[in-house]
C-alpha cells in the first residue's frame, strides 16, 4: 500500500468504489463463495491479501480500511443478488 501520503487525508467516496469494482473485475464470485464457505469475511481477506503491485500501489494508507470495509458490503451485496434465470 501507498504510504507516501499524510493519513489526514480525505477518502473520496468515487475513489473508494472503483478500487473496489477493480479489485472485483474478473472475479468467479461463486467460485470464490464456494471456497470460503460463503464467508464474505474470508473472501474479502482472500481479495485484499492477492491484490496484484498495481492495484497495491494505488490504494493509499488512508484508503485500506475503507476500501476493505466496502469490498466486504459489495461481495455481501452481489452474492446474495437473485441468480438470473
Amino acid at each position: 500500500m501507498n504510504t507516501n501520503n499524510v493519513s489526514k487525508e480525505m477518502v473520496k467516496p468515487m475513489r473508494i468504489n472503483r478500487l473496489v469494482s477493480v479489485i472485483l473485475n474478473g472475479v468467479m464470485l461463486e467460485k470464490l463463495a464456494v471456497e470460503h464457505a460463503h464467508n464474505v469475511e474470508a473472501m474479502a481477506d482472500s481479495l485484499m491479501n492477492n491484490l496484484t503491485g498495481t492495484v497495491q500501489r494505488n490504494i493509499l494508507t488512508h484508503e485500506v480500511a475503507h476500501v476493505d470495509q466496502n469490498l466486504k458490503m459489495e461481495i455481501g451485496r452481489r452474492i446474495n443478488l437473485p441468480q438470473a434465470a
